[in-house]
């Protein structure tokens, strides 16, 4: 009784003016936005930079020790594999090769760069959307599959047509979902023959990576640790997640603009509690005579600071709702023109959640010095 008496003259107190009520919750909403848009992108970031390493179907991907992130590799030694391949716990090792190439959109004559995997046809290196549909196409002497979530930068790419890239032809022979990311705006797949066909730098000695696949039943860690072992001390070896993660902590330590948008959310954060405190403040005013009665009354400085205190916790949550639904708008909106992962994820919206409690719990316990203050001598 006592304590829904307590949340009901909360709500009234909040509900009394319903125009300001409206600029409260508005200003509220836009304070969850801003903090949700800041974690999308900082999230966008590190998420689109380490798209590739989940998509391996592989249970070990070596590389190059000097390689330090995905877009600035060292070539692999090819004798690694055929070293790798003699363990027993490995059932097969494949070689991965990549680099850019200039890639021409038709439609405006202009040439762009453009990410390049190529591998074995029979490897089965990638689980994506469209590859099984579209693997046997890459069997085929100078055939392409293009990733349908590239840039609009390379114009309308069709299956079946040809596209010029490297001032050679090559046919399209279907679509996968890969995605771009900051450094790369498309990328096609192909088999190694074409890629040696197409005569790119470095030809068959330019490995990137070599996806190892073990036996069932087979120990992971105790088969990495064993490479490690008895190879040279020349090459890395993670797991796809191992490899996803040094990914993560590369861009978040090398990209500024990660950074950026970590301090944008604790700005956000700030902000919001001075515009609760504000709103609180304002309201505390406007009742300065009803909170004196209570006082008078009887009712105790605890009694009052946990009606402030409800009155922040419902700001926060009228206030999250409208905002966390303009942000899923917006996520879609920027992932759509991007092409930059916008993951609306559970974890993270509960996040946002707890920070615009805590942020609201903050500036209502700072408002309560006002309330507290109230003198019921004040009613005379």
């Amino acid at each position: 009784m006592w304590l829904s008496r307590r949340i009901s003259l909360s709500v009234k107190m909040l509900a009394h003016q319903k125009k300001r009520l409206a600029l409260s919750l508005s200003a509220m909403s836009f304070t969850v936005l801003i903090m949700f848009m800041e974690l999308g992108f900082f999230n966008g970031i590190n998420d689109s930079q380490s798209r590739l390493p989940p998509t391996f179907n592989a249970d070990l991907v070596m590389m190059d020790r000097k390689s330090i992130h995905l877009n600035k590799f060292e070539k692999m030694a090819r004798i690694r594999l055929h070293q790798v391949r003699m363990f027993d716990e490995v059932q097969d090792i494949f070689p991965v090769f990549k680099g850019n190439v200039g890639m021409k959109n038709r439609e405006t004559e202009l040439t762009k760069s453009i990410f390049v995997l190529a591998f074995p046809p029979d490897s089965d290196p990638l689980k994506i959307p469209g590859y099984a549909e579209n693997k046997e196409e890459l069997k085929k002497q100078g055939t392409i599959l293009f990733d349908r979530l590239s840039r609009k930068i390379f114009g309308e790419v069709r299956p079946g047509e040809h596209v010029e890239i490297n001032g050679r032809l090559f046919r399209v022979g279907g679509f996968v979902e890969m995605g771009p990311n900051f450094s790369i705006d498309g990328t096609i797949l192909m088999s190694d023959s074409t890629w040696l066909w197409g005569r790119w730098t470095g030809g068959m000695d330019s490995i990137a990576y070599g996806l190892v696949r073990a036996k069932p039943g087979t120990d992971v860690q105790a088969l990495k640790r064993k490479i490690l072992t008895e190879l040279p001390n020349d090459i890395l070896v993670l797991t796809p997640d191992e490899m996803r993660r040094r990914e993560v902590f590369h861009t978040i330590k090398a990209a500024p603009l990660g950074a950026i948008f970590g301090v944008g959310m604790v700005i956000g954060f700030i902000i919001g509690v001075i515009i609760c405190y504000q709103i609180l403040y304002n309201e505390i005013t406007d009742h300065m005579p009803q909170y004196a009665t209570l006082r008078a009354m009887g009712f105790s400085d605890r009694f009052l600071m946990n009606v402030v205190v409800q009155e922040a916790l419902w700001l926060s949550i009228l206030g999250f709702v409208p905002g966390v639904i303009a942000a899923y708008l917006l996520y879609r909106g920027v992932e759509d023109y991007t092409g930059i992962l916008m993951a609306f994820t559970a974890g993270r919206m509960l996040l946002i959640f707890f920070l615009t409690v805590f942020m609201c719990t903050v500036a209502g316990l700072i408002a309560v010095k006002k309330v507290i203050k109230a003198d019921p001598a004040e009613l005379y």
